[in-house]
């Protein structure tokens, strides 16, 4: 192949960059090797410090041809671009990704406070309305649609203790459970009855002694098996309380009633075999624990959404839950969730971007700063599926974070 050297004032709209005279991680997009669109990508370049680079003319326009009419470009020869990711995928601003997770983050506390109350008035009168669960739950749905999945999964994912009130632990479930369910094709009837399930699950807790619920979250002390037996019992009781005020369908009465009867046999009730609970209760089975382990339940250390999916994943593969369900919660959010901070292996930071379906480990991440720690003036977008072979091989080290608080203070 024969590439054309060129300077920046002779870059045109339908050129083919071939090569750039800038260092890998200092260009602005994703590959060295791209056909020019716009006029902001030729700004970009400019801004970025690029000079002299090179053009491949088999692949894009050509310089004048002097044998033609003045202004006569030479004929393209590209193929349209295709998303990286697929189709439907989307590349969005660090702007745009920072007030999407400032909006659900508003909501989530929204929601919080309105299910915190629900939960109180259960807790002081016993009695479960369905009609305000039937409310509460069209109220998260509502919030779900209106929001970006994974800023919802993200919001939930964070921010919360073990020791958090137990309608933040009902919250979150449910949230999850709707993305599940919603991934896994369910219809819109069936999401909401899936959510009231998801929302409720825990109910029984609120009749469980405050002093064995700190106790389970304490790993220094010794439960004794009465106080066991009691804290299994709280399912059982949900879905007595449930019954007994009517109003709510067998579907969400057997998620109360079944979402701890694993189906390795080892969970409660034991008159409840795990091989036949509903395809429902399976899924708040998974988000259950996912929230357990994010929270850090049970005296356990608290988990990042990247290390809690690797756990409910390997978990999975030991037959508690069902290991279906779980590869898709992985696939839908990713092994790297969107808005992870994280190092990569060059020693840069970066924000994911965009969950790469095919190749999990390698999404699509925005890179914010160099690997001294230098702030890019403008980021990086790489496909770490589909990256530049003459650029050094870029993959995710660790995850820091979500986005950072400089980025939510330099565009809130």
């Amino acid at each position: 192949m024969t590439y054309r050297p060129i300077t920046i004032d002779a870059l045109r709209i339908g050129m083919h960059v071939a090569k750039l005279d800038v260092a890998w991680f200092r260009s602005p997009f994703m590959r060295h090797s791209f056909l020019i669109r716009t006029d902001e990508q030729i700004e970009k370049l400019r801004r970025a410090g690029v000079k002299h680079l090179s053009i491949d003319p088999a692949r894009g326009l050509d310089l004048q041809d002097p044998t033609a009419p003045s202004g006569h470009l030479l004929p393209l020869a590209v193929q349209p671009a295709t998303s990286p990711a697929g189709k439907g995928s989307e590349i969005r601003s660090l702007a745009t990704m920072t007030q999407e997770l400032l909006t659900a983050r508003s909501a989530r506390a929204k929601l919080e406070e309105s299910v915190h109350t629900a939960f109180s008035r259960i807790a002081k009168t016993g009695i479960v309305d369905p009609e305000e669960a039937s409310h509460t739950v069209h109220a998260i749905s509502a919030v779900a649609q209106a929001l970006n999945t994974h800023a919802l999964f993200m919001v939930f994912s964070q921010g919360r203790e073990a020791n958090a009130p137990l309608s933040q632990h009902a919250l979150a479930t449910c949230s999850f459970s709707m993305i599940l369910a919603h991934a896994a094709d369910y219809n819109l009837l069936a999401i909401q009855e899936l959510a009231t399930g998801a929302l409720l699950h825990d109910i029984g807790l609120l009749q469980v002694p405050p002093a064995i619920l700190r106790r389970i979250h304490d790993t220094s002390t010794t439960l004794s098996e009465q106080n066991r037996l009691t804290y299994e019992a709280h399912a059982r009781m949900g879905a007595i309380l449930l019954e007994r005020r009517g109003g709510f369908t067998k579907a969400v009465e057997q998620i109360v009633a079944e979402h701890h009867a694993y189906l390795n046999g080892s969970g409660f009730p034991p008159e409840t075999g795990g091989a036949f609970t509903s395809d429902m209760t399976r899924i708040v089975m998974v988000t259950d624990r996912y929230d357990e382990l994010l929270t850090g339940f049970g005296g356990a250390s608290p988990l990042t959404p990247h290390q809690s999916l690797q756990r409910l994943y390997q978990e999975g593969q030991e037959g508690r839950y069902e290991s279906r369900l779980i590869s898709l919660f992985v696939k839908t959010m990713g092994i790297y969730p969107v808005y992870s901070y994280v190092q990569l292996t060059t020693g840069e930071r970066a924000i994911v971007s965009v969950i790469n379906s095919g190749k999990l480990h390698q999404p699509i991440v925005t890179i914010t700063h160099d690997p001294s720690g230098e702030l890019y003036i403008v980021p990086l977008v790489i496909d770490l599926a589909n990256q530049d072979e003459q650029a050094p091989p870029r993959g995710v080290r660790s995850v820091l974070g979500t986005i950072p608080q400089e980025f939510e203070r330099a565009y809130h």
